[in-house]
C-alpha cells in the first residue's frame, strides 16, 4: 500500500509550520480564500520539493549544468511521488504550438502518414509510385518461364573519375561486365579515356524458370546496394526483342520524372526542415506590410507542397494532415476506423491507430471534441488547456504520479464538469494521487479529502482551519466554507428589477462560426449572464458578433450605450514590471507624490525617475523587474531574485527618497490592506485600493508581477480599476449620464465563495450606477443573482450554437426547461 504524503513544518512563505497528512490515491480538494496558502502548498512546497528530488537524482555532470533550485520551507516531507503540474498557462515561446502537439496526438499522425499516405506530385497531383524489393523481384519471376534476364544497377556520375581504381575494385567484388550507351563489355576491354557517363554494372544474368526467386532476390538486394533508387533489367521473352525496363524503388512520377525521398515522420513536422514551409519557416504566417498575414505558399497550414501533396483514403474522404487536423476531434474519431491501410502494413498500422483513438477519446471524453488538432493553444481558455493535458496523462497510462491541477473547472459548463470528474476518477483508480485547487462545489462533492485554508489572506492565512470528506466539511463550525456549501450563507441578491421597465437590445441573425442564425436580446441597466457548455458559441457570440455589432451601430436599442468595456482574463502585461501598481494607475499617483519631496527636488528628480520602465532611477542589473531569468535547460526556466537590488527594482539613489518613513519599493511591497491604511491621506491612492481591497484583493501586493497573476485576478484588477474610475471619490469619474456595457469573461474565476460575495457586491453597484453588465459565466450562484439569463447549447461545436433557454433565472427554474436550468434548481447558491 503506497504511504501518505506526510508534510511537517511547512512554512514556505505564508505557510504557519504545517503539519498535515494527505491520504495517497485519493482526489484531494485544497480550497480556501485567494492567498490563503493553497497555491503555496501545492506549487511552491510539494511540486517544488519533487521537482529538485528528480534533479538530484541526476548525473553529477547534468547537475552542473543546472541552476539549482532552492529547497522549499518545511522540516519533512515523506511518501511524496513523483508529481505533474497540469497547468493552464503555455510556457513563453510556444506560440506555435497547437493542440494536436500539445496532447502528442500530431506525433502519432505524423508516424501514420509517414507509413501509409498515398503521396502525389504537388505539382500535377498525379499519384506517385514506387516497389519495394520483394515486389520488384515478385514482377521478375512473375515472367513468362525461359525469360532472359539481365540485371544492371545504374552507377552514379562520380564513377569513371579514376576509372582504373574504379574498375579494379569492381573486379575484386567479383564483377566482370559493364554496360556502356546500350553494349555490354568486359571490365578489361574498357580503354582509359572512355566515356562512362550513364554506366549501369551488369550485377546477374539469369533464365526465369521454377524455383529462381531466391536467386532473383539476392542479386536485386546486391544491385540496391549499388544503386538503391533503382534497377534495371534487359527482359527477353521468349520469341520476343529485348527491352529495358527500370524498376524505382522511390516515389517517383513516371511522366514527369519528379522523385520524392522515403517519407518519415519528420516529413510532416513543422518544426522540421524536411516538412516545414520554406516560405514562412513552418510559423503558417508572414509579415506583410507590418501585418501578420497567412502564409500565401502554404495558406497557413504550415507544412511544404510535399507533405501536403501526401493523403490517406478515410473511406472516399481524401484528407491530407492538414484537412484531417482542421476537422473536430469528434470527426477525426469517427474516420480513423476508415483509414484504407495496406495489408502489408495492416499490424503497424492498426496499432498506430489504436493509440491514436485512445487519445482522442480521451479528449472527447473531457468535453473537447468540439475542438480540431489545428487549433493554435495560444487560441484556448486556461480550462481547456489544462484538460487537454489531463487527457494527455489520461492516454499515458502513468501510475504512483502525484498529479497537481490548478481550478480545472475554470470555464465549464456544470455538464463539462461531469466529464472532468470522471476523467479525475479514471487518473485516480489507476492509482495516481490528485491534488486540486479548487472551490466547485461539484468537484468538492466528489473529492476524497478537502483541506481548507484560511482564514484570511497573505500573512493572515497560512493555516489549516477544516479538513475531512465532504460530508465532514458541510457540518464542521470550524469550516467558513461549509456554511456555503451546506446553504446556511447565500449570496447577495441586490436590488430587485424590474425588467418590464428596462431597455430591450437586440442582435439579429447572429450566424458566425456555429451560431444558427440567432437574436440574441437581453436586458439593458441590468446584470446578464451569458451560460452554456465550452465550444456552444459564447465566445463567439460576445467577440465576433455583439462586440462588432455594437462599434458599427447594428445593436437594435444600442444607443444608450455610450461606451463598451470589455474586461477579461488576459494578462495585465508581459513583462514581469507590470504590477497591479501599474495596472491600476497607483503608480501614476505614487510617482509625482515622490517627485514633490524635498530630496527629489534637492537632487532634481522628476516623477519619471520613479519609473520601472525608463533608465535612471530602476535597477539596472534586472531592467527593473526585480528578478533575473536563469536557463534551466531542459526544464522549464526559473527565476530568481536580482542579486543587484534584491528584488527592490530600483537602484540605490531612489530608494533613498522616502514618504513617512517608506521608499517607492518599500511602499509597492505592501499589501493591498497595508497600502490602504497608510494611503489614507492620499483621496487618489486611497480610492483605488479600497475598490482592490472591496473586490477581495487586499491580499494582494503591489509590486507582484503580471506574470504570475491568474486570469481571475487580473480580471478583477481590471474590474477595480473601472469601480474606482466610478467612485464620486475619484477625478477620473466617469462621465455624468453615461451608459457603459460591461462585458465580462468568467470574472467568478478563482474565487472563494466570500469573495465571490464581494465580486457580486462590485456587480451590483455598477448595475445601480445605470450601467450594464453582461457575464459569459457558468458559477450557479451568480446566475442565481442574475437579473436575466440565456443559456446557449444544448452542446459543443456543431451541436451547439442555439439558445436553449432564457429568462430571470426564477422563471427558468420554475418552467424546468434544459440546459442550465436544471442545474440552478440542483445545487446551493454558493
Amino acid at each position: 500500500m503506497t504511504p501518505d504524503i506526510q508534510i511537517r513544518g511547512a512554512a514556505q512563505n505564508y505557510l504557519r509550520h504545517l503539519d498535515l497528512d494527505l491520504p495517497s490515491g485519493k482526489i484531494i480538494a485544497l480550497m480556501g480564500p485567494s492567498g490563503s496558502g493553497k497555491s503555496t502548498l501545492a506549487f511552491e512546497t510539494l511540486f517544488a520539493e519533487s521537482r529538485r528530488r528528480f534533479l538530484d537524482c541526476l548525473a553529477p555532470r547534468a547537475r552542473q549544468l543546472l541552476a539549482q533550485p532552492e529547497k522549499p520551507a518545511f522540516d519533512s516531507i515523506t511518501g511524496l511521488p513523483p508529481a505533474l503540474c497540469l497547468e493552464q498557462n503555455i510556457p513563453a515561446g510556444h506560440t506555435r504550438t497547437l493542440l494536436g502537439t500539445l496532447t502528442e496526438t500530431l506525433d502519432y499522425l505524423r508516424i501514420l502518414y509517414a507509413a501509409i499516405g498515398v503521396p502525389h506530385d504537388p505539382d500535377t497531383g498525379a499519384q506517385l509510385t514506387k516497389l519495394s524489393p520483394d515486389e520488384i523481384s515478385g514482377q521478375l519471376d512473375a515472367l513468362p518461364e525461359g525469360t532472359r534476364l539481365t540485371l544492371l544497377a545504374p552507377l552514379p556520375p562520380g564513377f569513371g573519375s579514376d576509372l582504373e581504381s574504379d574498375i579494379l575494385d569492381f573486379r575484386k567484388q567479383g564483377y566482370l561486365r559493364i554496360r556502356l550507351r546500350g553494349e555490354i563489355l568486359d571490365l578489361e576491354d574498357i580503354a582509359p579515356g572512355t566515356d562512362t557517363a550513364n554506366a549501369e554494372l551488369v550485377i546477374d544474368r539469369i533464365v526465369v524458370r521454377p524455383g529462381i526467386l531466391s536467386r532473383l532476390a539476392d542479386s536485386l538486394q546486391t544491385a540496391l546496394r549499388i544503386s538503391p533508387d533503382e534497377v534495371r533489367a534487359i527482359v527477353q521473352e521468349p520469341g520476343a526483342a529485348e527491352e529495358t525496363r527500370t524498376y524505382y524503388t522511390r516515389y517517383r512520377n513516371n511522366e514527369t520524372g519528379f522523385t520524392l525521398p522515403d517519407l518519415s515522420p519528420k516529413s510532416f513536422s513543422y518544426h522540421s526542415p524536411a516538412g516545414a514551409c520554406p516560405e514562412c519557416q513552418g510559423s503558417g504566417t508572414i509579415q506583410q506590410n507590418g501585418k501578420e498575414t497567412l502564409c500565401p505558399a502554404c495558406g497557413g497550414y504550415r507544412l511544404n507542397a510535399t507533405a501536403r501533396a501526401v493523403t490517406i483514403d478515410f473511406a472516399a474522404r481524401i484528407l491530407n494532415l492538414p484537412a484531417f487536423c482542421a476537422l473536430t476531434i469528434d470527426d477525426n474519431i469517427a474516420l480513423l476506423p476508415q483509414a484504407a491501410i495496406p495489408e502489408a502494413l495492416s499490424a503497424p498500422a492498426r496499432q498506430i491507430i489504436d493509440e491514436l483513438s485512445k487519445r482522442l477519446h480521451c479528449l472527447q471524453s473531457l468535453g473537447l471534441g468540439y475542438l480540431s488538432l489545428a487549433r493554435p493553444v495560444s487560441t484556448l481558455s486556461g480550462g481547456e488547456i489544462q484538460r487537454a493535458r489531463l487527457a494527455g496523462q489520461l492516454g499515458g497510462g502513468l501510475s504512483g504520479v502525484l498529479y497537481i491541477l490548478d481550478e480545472p473547472t475554470i470555464g465549464l459548463h456544470p455538464q463539462d464538469t461531469e466529464k472532468l470528474i470522471s476523467a479525475l476518477q479514471q487518473l485516480r483508480d489507476k492509482g495516481n494521487t490528485i491534488l486540486v485547487v479548487e472551490h466547485d462545489p461539484q468537484l468538492l462533492a466528489i473529492a476524497d479529502h478537502i483541506v481548507e485554508m484560511g482564514p484570511g489572506s497573505g500573512p493572515e492565512g497560512g493555516a489549516v482551519l477544516a479538513q475531512g470528506s465532504y460530508a465532514h466539511i458541510l457540518q464542521d463550525p470550524s469550516s467558513p466554507s461549509g456554511a456555503w456549501l451546506s446553504g446556511r450563507k447565500t449570496l447577495p441578491a441586490g436590488q430587485p428589477l424590474d425588467l418590464a421597465s428596462c431597455t430591450w437590445a437586440t442582435l439579429r441573425d447572429a450566424h458566425a462560426h456555429n451560431l444558427r442564425h440567432i437574436d440574441f436580446t437581453f436586458p439593458l441597466g441590468a446584470l446578464c449572464c451569458l451560460s452554456g457548455p465550452s465550444g456552444s458559441g459564447k465566445s463567439t457570440l460576445i467577440e465576433d458578433c455583439l462586440i462588432p455589432a455594437i462599434r458599427e451601430g447594428n445593436l437594435e436599442n444600442g444607443s444608450t450605450i455610450t461606451r463598451t468595456i470589455v474586461i477579461d482574463q488576459q494578462p495585465l502585461g508581459l513583462s514581469p514590471r507590470s504590477t497591479p501598481a501599474t495596472a491600476t494607475g497607483l503608480l501614476d499617483v505614487l510617482r509625482p507624490l515622490y517627485a514633490s519631496l524635498p530630496l527629489s527636488k534637492q537632487r532634481g528628480y522628476t516623477a519619471a525617475r520613479f519609473s520601472t520602465n525608463t533608465r535612471g532611477g530602476r535597477c539596472e542589473r534586472c531592467g527593473g523587474t526585480g528578478l533575473l531569468e536563469v536557463d534551466m535547460h531542459f526544464l522549464a526556466d526559473v527565476y530568481a531574485e536580482c542579486d543587484a537590488c534584491h528584488g527592490q527594482r530600483y537602484n540605490r539613489e531612489t530608494l533613498e527618497v522616502t514618504w513617512r518613513g517608506k521608499s517607492i519599493a518599500q511602499v509597492l511591497a505592501l499589501s493591498v490592506a497595508e497600502a490602504l491604511e497608510f494611503f489614507r491621506p492620499i483621496p487618489a491612492a486611497r480610492n483605488i485600493l479600497q475598490c482592490l481591497h472591496d473586490i477581495g484583493l487586499g491580499y494582494l501586493t503591489l509590486d507582484r508581477s503580471a506574470t504570475t497573476l491568474s486570469g481571475g485576478e487580473a480580471q478583477r484588477i481590471k474590474l477595480a480599476t473601472h469601480l474606482a474610475k466610478a467612485s464620486p471619490k475619484s477625478g477620473k469619474r466617469l462621465g455624468t449620464g453615461e451608459h457603459i456595457l460591461f462585458i465580462l469573461d468568467e470574472p467568478s474565476t478563482g474565487l472563494h465563495f466570500h469573495e465571490t460575495a464581494l465580486l457580486l457586491q462590485a456587480l451590483h453597484s455598477l448595475r445601480q450606477a445605470g450601467h450594464s453588465i453582461l457575464c459569459i459565466e457558468h458559477h450557479t450562484g451568480i446566475l442565481k443573482a442574475a437579473d436575466y439569463l440565456i443559456d446557449l447549447g444544448p452542446g459543443a461545436g456543431a451541436d451547439g450554437g442555439t439558445i436553449v433557454a432564457q429568462g430571470t433565472p426564477a422563471e427558468l427554474i420554475a418552467r424546468g426547461e434544459q440546459g442550465i436550468a436544471a442545474w440552478l434548481g440542483s445545487m446551493p447558491e454558493s
